[in-house]
């Protein structure tokens, strides 16, 4: 089969080769791969700032079927569709796993960057791991329940959003327009902020129901579509909350400019949520987080609470996911996908084998 594989670290080093089909050992199933979505993490392993293991094929957003079942799987059957939890290995006894939050595990190792991942034909993962799809939800969406669950655990389980607070999302990439939707669906009043390149993706955060979108003027931005200038942001902040700043941010953006933005529009004693990666150290006011006496919740990845609370939202129709997704593509355009990914033109990309 062919799969995108990670050669070696340093920027680049990621070609299309052929590699060997995975055989399913004791407690793992093999996964037919349908549909899996570039992350920015992906885009990260590409350029040198994010640890790998290479060889290694990349990809860890996925819905597949299962094709074969290893020694020892119950509770699965041949034909489920499925997506998963992305912990190929992780320890199994300490705290972290046995509360499922297997993400911060010392022992974890991750499909796409410490063992194979979703950019081929097959996958083979610990059926521990592995969730049904709802009937109702389809294999390109099913692809996108991964990053769905990244924002529940931070959104929903970490930073705690309510009904009645105003909430800044900074960063309107799939994460962003997550994280917002989530704020929406909790009874918060929510503002999205994007650069001059998020064009597309501010319009998309208003026609998925943001409050309040501003975005530094460009081609195709304008004030009758919803979208205002972003000199009006602390105008407008100002005004929806009687000049205290919103109650809570959600930095989607992984940038600097976004972090900033986040603490200068806060209030005190208010909250940031980092769900986005920087890929490299940062410099930023730090000191504000003591004068503001604010609150700042960190998650990483997914939980388990925090997937299968995804899969009931989209299940339910909660969350919209369909729109979100703006390229289809074989995995010998993986290439296309990542720089369209990473100059912002698309807002999310799905890869199929």
């Amino acid at each position: 089969m062919l799969g995108v594989t990670k050669t070696a670290l340093g920027p680049g080093h990621i070609e299309l080769r052929e590699v060997a089909e995975p055989i399913p050992g004791p407690g793992e199933v093999k996964i037919a791969i349908k549909a899996a979505g570039v992350c920015g993490t992906d885009l990260h392993i590409w350029q040198g700032e994010y640890a790998c293991r290479p060889p290694v094929i990349l990809g860890h957003e996925f819905a597949g079927e299962i094709v074969a079942l290893g020694e020892g799987v119950g509770g699965l059957a041949i034909g489920d569709r499925v997506t998963g939890l992305t912990y190929g290995v992780s320890c199994g006894h300490c705290r972290y796993c046995l509360q499922g939050n297997y993400a911060l595990c010392a022992g974890r190792l991750s499909i796409g960057s410490g063992v194979n991942g979703a950019f081929a034909g097959f996958m083979a993962l610990r059926a521990s791991m592995v969730r049904r799809l709802p009937e109702n939800v389809d294999d390109d969406c099913g692809a996108l329940t991964e990053p769905l669950a990244c924002c529940v655990k931070s959104v929903l389980e970490r930073a705690s959003v309510m009904a009645g607070d105003v909430v800044l999302v900074t960063g309107p990439g799939a994460i962003g327009l997550f994280a917002a939707q989530l704020a929406r669906a909790q009874g918060a009043v929510v503002i999205v902020v994007g650069a001059a390149a998020d064009a597309q993706r501010l319009a998309l955060a208003r026609a998925l129901g943001a409050d309040y979108v501003f975005g530094a003027q460009a081609d195709g931005v304008h004030p009758a579509d919803g979208i205002h200038p972003s000199d009006d942001l602390r105008p407008a902040v100002d005004e929806l909350t009687g000049g205290y700043g919103v109650d809570a941010a959600l930095e989607c953006s992984g940038a600097v400019a976004g972090l900033r933005t986040a603490l200068d529009l806060v209030r005190k004693g208010g909250q940031i949520a980092q769900i986005g990666l920087f890929g490299r150290p940062i410099e930023f006011d730090y000191e504000q987080i003591a004068l503001k006496e604010l609150r700042v919740q960190g998650a990483f990845a997914t939980s388990a609470s925090s997937l299968e609370r995804a899969l009931a939202l989209m299940a339910q129709g909660k969350v919209k996911v369909a729109p979100l997704i703006s390229d289809r593509l074989p995995l010998a355009e993986w290439e296309t996908g990542f720089t369209r990914a990473r100059n912002k033109e698309a807002v999310k990309v799905l890869l199929h084998p």
